[in-house]
């Protein structure tokens, strides 16, 4: 719960200070998280690469890195691991500020201490705020879950012979052994 008497806004988020931490909002509290681990920086660099690059070489939208600011609501203000956006949304992420709304994709790398976090708060908000596909991928755990939203909740994607589509970037696909090879 936070100190202030009021719920926080993209506002308040300004004033933080400039340092190596990751500061967000959830439901007008602040939420703040240390800076991420190597195995979470790896992980981070390869999904770069593997959606980055398909995007790219068919022209389907842009990818994004932390830190961006996603304002899905007065009150919540995140600024997701890697997030996508379809060549006809990009009006949503103007040149000078945070993203207005919901991304099409949003991929959030979990850490240790971020698993309730990631896995529920964050998934709710972005249920709820309409974004149509979420991965949750678990470096410890070796394990990337691909969740599509279907009538307001995220329902998971099956594996084909190892490998998770993308519902909202075609022809993509991530294979998690792959992914994770050489990780430590």
């Amino acid at each position: 719960m936070s100190l202030l008497a009021r719920p926080l806004t993209y506002d308040d988020l300004l004033q933080m200070p400039d340092d190596s931490n990751r500061y967000e909002i959830i439901g007008g509290e602040l939420i703040v998280s240390p800076s991420p681990n190597r195995p979470h920086q790896k992980a981070s660099y390869r999904l770069t690469q593997l959606i980055g690059d398909h995007v790219d070489a068919h022209q389907l939208g842009e990818v994004y890195t932390a830190p961006v600011d996603v304002r899905l609501s007065p009150h919540s203000v995140v600024q997701p691991d890697l997030l996508f956006i379809r060549n006809d949304r990009l009006h949503i992420y103007g040149p000078t500020g945070p993203v207005e709304g919901a991304p099409d994709l949003v991929v959030e790398i979990v850490s240790p201490s971020s698993q309730v976090m990631d896995r529920v708060r964050k998934a709710a908000l972005y249920a709820d705020s309409g974004v149509s596909e979420y991965w949750i991928v678990d470096p410890e755990k070796r394990e990337v879950q691909v969740l599509v939203l279907a009538q307001g909740r995220y329902e998971p994607v099956e594996s084909a012979a190892g490998e998770l589509p993308s519902t909202v970037i075609p022809g993509l696909v991530v294979d998690p052994d792959v992914l994770f090879a050489g990780l430590d």
